[in-house]
């Protein structure tokens, strides 16, 4: 999971976040598992999202594939619930949100990745 050839730091700030994803989905099932269930996949995968885009925009540190795949579908499907159950006869289907989210990723990278080749 943490690979070989990371620095200390980058360790500690993947563990960091990774402690606060399964805080958080832990606090939001107990609070709102019966009202708005979807907050258990759209604020972690939020945590997911910003700590992976982060990552990826220091230099010499790295963020998977993996990340971005999982923060993507979180926030999407998430999102998509928190609408659908709270807009009376929205049908917002997690795929639009998911497309709208990973080009929006895609122009922060090439507007802000220090090293857009590697």
């Amino acid at each position: 999971m943490f690979g070989k050839g990371r620095s200390s730091e980058e360790v500690r700030y993947d563990l960091f976040t990774w402690g606060a994803i399964l805080i958080s989905g832990a606090v939001l099932y107990v609070l709102f598992k019966d009202t708005l269930p979807a907050l258990m996949l759209f604020i972690p995968g939020l945590i997911l999202l910003g700590s992976t885009i982060y990552q990826d925009l220091q230099l010499g540190w790295r963020a998977g594939f993996l990340n971005y795949a999982m923060a993507i579908l979180a926030v999407g499907t998430g999102l998509a619930g928190i609408v659908n159950d709270l807009v009376i006869g929205a049908d917002i289907s997690w795929l639009i949100v998911a497309i709208v989210e990973f080009g929006a990723i895609l122009i922060v990278k090439a507007l802000y990745d220090p090293s857009p080749n590697g």
